[in-house]
């Protein structure tokens, strides 16, 4: 194949060139590989904060006003395109949190729209916010629903378009699998409240107000229960940010120690939250080596989870109701998993770690995107 595979990336705007360093950094590998040629294209804007991970958070700071400016009608997506053999194919790229929310006009305009929160089916009736409760999918996403295509939410690293510096951050994250664990559990949430939510989320929870109930305080209730169930030097590290409840208040962790602590642990637990998306956790999880005990997945990645390694199901959590929750089965998983015998943990996380290499690895992912586009020139 070599070099006749050009693919460039367009318009990455910097106050989420974040979202998107994990497949361009895959891009760049394929390219010293000698697979293909990768083009990542910014806007002007961006050229400054490309060299340093903080140096967009100092310039917030410093002006707030110019940042905020230049942030003003920032896309949750970019655009791209793959060209071969005198073929060309583009494509979208789409970060959003909202599984049921496509950018409609690229839909038909561009061959295929990759979604990094794409639904794990398309039903007529919408997207199963809870149970009870459909958020109806425009009638073009139905429709035109071969042009899409899962993707995957790939973690941040450099927080730049630094080459360099993100396979450097990649690798330290790597190294991480192969050190001790000390943590059965871990749980890690930034709110049990709901009286911040805004936007998309208060659009939910008021258009499905009798069906629905926030994930936040369920995130309290798990938080509270792990530290009352499994008392201190059990190896339980349970916390909320935001929180008025001491029973659930734990400290923050930096950019440094949160990769630190999320490799001590052999369980990373979710609880799916902003229109039941899929956050960092879960390939914060599987690049050390860890699994993720999860409410039940509404969203699919571009392969299947390993449902008895990488994501154990704790069942319907998420957005539904209260009484709903099945708490008495929450606590059976987590009494499985923590009595498990040292022989079953590291047999988990040499499957975790072996899968992220060939699956959920930044390589494998821009191999995999490239392949579909080519698959699309026929």
């Amino acid at each position: 194949m070599g070099s006749a595979v050009r693919v460039i990336l367009e318009d990455i705007h910097f106050p989420l060139m974040e979202y998107y360093d994990w497949l361009a950094t895959g891009l760049w590998m394929l390219q010293d590989d000698g697979q293909i040629e990768a083009e990542v294209r910014t806007t002007r804007t961006t050229l400054p904060f490309q060299t340093h991970r903080k140096s967009f958070a100092a310039f917030r700071k410093v002006l707030p006003g110019v940042a905020a400016a230049l942030a003003r009608g920032t896309s949750s997506l970019i655009t791209g395109r793959v060209e071969a053999g005198g073929k060309s194919v583009s494509f979208v790229f789409d970060i959003g949190d909202s599984p049921y929310a496509f950018q409609t006009d690229l839909l038909l305009e561009k061959d295929l729209y990759f979604k990094a929160q794409c639904p794990a089916s398309f039903d007529p009736r919408g997207f199963p916010i809870a149970r009870d409760a459909w958020f109806p999918y425009h009638p073009d996403v139905i429709t035109y629903q071969d042009r899409i295509r899962p993707a995957m939410l790939g973690r941040p690293l450099s927080r730049t378009l630094n080459k360099r510096q993100n396979a450097q951050i990649l690798q330290r994250w790597r190294d991480r699998a192969k050190g001790s664990k000390d943590l059965n559990l871990f749980a890690f949430f930034g709110s049990d409240k709901i009286d911040w939510v805004g936007g998309p989320e208060r659009i939910v929870l008021e258009r499905f107000a009798e069906r629905t109930a926030h994930p936040n305080p369920k995130r309290g209730l798990l938080v509270e229960g792990l530290r009352q169930r499994y008392p201190a030097g059990q190896g339980v590290d349970a916390r909320i940010l935001n929180t008025d409840s001491a029973a659930r208040r734990g400290p923050k962790l930096g950019d440094d120690d949160y990769p630190a602590v999320v490799g001590r642990a052999w369980h990373n637990i979710n609880i799916s939250g902003f229109r039941r998306s899929l956050p960092f956790r879960f390939i914060d999880s599987f690049l050390v080596g860890a699994s993720v005990p999860s409410d039940e997945i509404a969203l699919r990645w571009y392969a299947p989870f390993d449902m008895t390694n990488e994501v154990i199901d704790l069942g319907p959590m998420g957005y539904e109701l209260d009484r709903s929750v099945d708490w008495p089965r929450v606590w059976t998983v987590f009494d499985g998993l923590m009595s498990e015998p040292p022989n079953r943990r590291d047999e988990r996380r040499q499957h975790i770690v072996q899968r992220f290499e060939t699956l959920w690895h930044p390589r494998a992912f821009a191999r995999y995107v490239v392949d579909q586009c080519l698959q699309h020139m026929g």
